[in-house]
């Protein structure tokens, strides 16, 4: 069945309110499109030496200067990843460690590449904690102040470390997360979050940077085609998503402030906000918001078969496809349900 923007916003339209963009999107009709021909029809190896094959890794090529244009990189920077696990996970074991720091709020996969390595965290708001022995920080911030901190750090050390790595997974949809423009060395993009294919994703490298990273395989060729197509759409739309999630996300943080007063709510990017209840864990919310028809999710979606910390809040993500009357009717249901839970 051929996949329209209308059959897409139907779907998204009925019963069941799906508020966890932050874990998954649906793939975009114009994406899907420009990925149906390396499937069946330009299926060769680009790695072959016939003339299908060097055609079609012509084309990998130009899908991989359109993105390092999109970037502010250099095509060679550009390395194709299974997502954005790996692509972090190569950002962070590319670089011989001896100190890292790293972003309390960084992926789960951030924190398991540097598993056995000395690092600290730091918070939101507080210093940076940069030692003289830091090779390399990781962060998820989406402005260049942690770029200009660690480049006066390498001036002041005459050094071309420490390294600076920006998992830019969640927010490369509504922010420019160009290699200038967040003054970094390494970014992590995923096509998942971006309404591409899953299975696909990019480290991007600054140009004189040297990574150890492993032999590259067979480029995914429809993968690489779709993440290209997307992050193009991301980039187009990225200022009017920005200001309708924001607004979305206002609305939702107001009311539930107004009607449960007792309930933490924080909004980080312009579509996801995090909600804690007193007293209530995190995945038995989850569960009793599925089964009122909202879907959300408690921590990120690749850990969501570990059990959560109680103090983990429950994660409304809006998306493309999201409405203001769905966000009303989610607002009602949470309130519904959080008001139950608690009695």
């Amino acid at each position: 069945m051929q996949i329209t923007m209308i059959s897409l916003m139907n779907f998204f339209r009925k019963k069941r309110i799906f508020l966890d963009y932050a874990s998954a999107t649906p793939v975009l009709p114009e994406v899907k499109r420009v990925m149906d021909k390396y499937w069946s029809k330009d299926f060769y190896n680009p790695n072959a030496i016939y003339e299908e094959g060097l055609e079609v890794k012509k084309e990998v090529d130009e899908y991989r200067t359109k993105i390092a244009k999109m970037l502010s990189a250099t095509k060679e920077g550009i390395i194709f990843t299974s997502g954005g696990t790996e692509a972090n996970t190569w950002a962070i074991r590319g670089v011989k460690n001896n100190h890292l720091a790293i972003d309390a709020e960084s992926h789960p996969s951030v924190f398991e590449a540097a598993e056995g390595l000395n690092i600290s965290t730091w918070q939101a708001g507080k210093p940076m904690p940069i030692q003289k022995d830091t090779t390399l920080v990781s962060a998820v911030v989406v402005d260049n102040k942690a770029g200009r901190r660690v480049r006066e750090e390498r001036k002041k050390r005459n050094a071309n470390f420490p390294l600076l790595h920006i998992d830019a997974s969640q927010t490369a949809g509504y922010f420019n997360v160009g290699l200038e423009a967040l003054a970094c060395d390494l970014l992590t993009i995923d096509s998942a979050k971006l309404y591409g294919p899953k299975g696909i994703g990019i480290l991007a490298i600054r140009r004189g940077v040297k990574l150890n990273l492993p032999p590259q395989g067979t480029p995914a060729v429809p993968l690489i085609s779709g993440f290209t197509k997307a992050l193009e759409i991301a980039v187009q739309n990225r200022e009017s998503e920005h200001k309708r999630l924001n607004s979305l996300s206002a609305e939702f943080v107001e009311a539930i402030r107004k009607f449960l007063p007792q309930v933490s709510v924080t909004k980080s990017v312009p579509n996801i906000i995090n909600v804690s209840v007193p007293g209530i864990l995190p995945e038995l919310l989850v569960l009793a918001l599925d089964r009122a028809g909202v879907l959300v999710s408690a921590g990120p979606a690749c850990s969501s078969n570990k059990p959560e910390p109680p103090d983990t809040p429950v994660r409304f993500s809006f998306g493309r496809f999201t409405t203001s009357s769905e966000v009303r009717r989610a607002i009602e249901i949470f309130c519904s349900v959080a008001s139950s839970m608690v009695k």
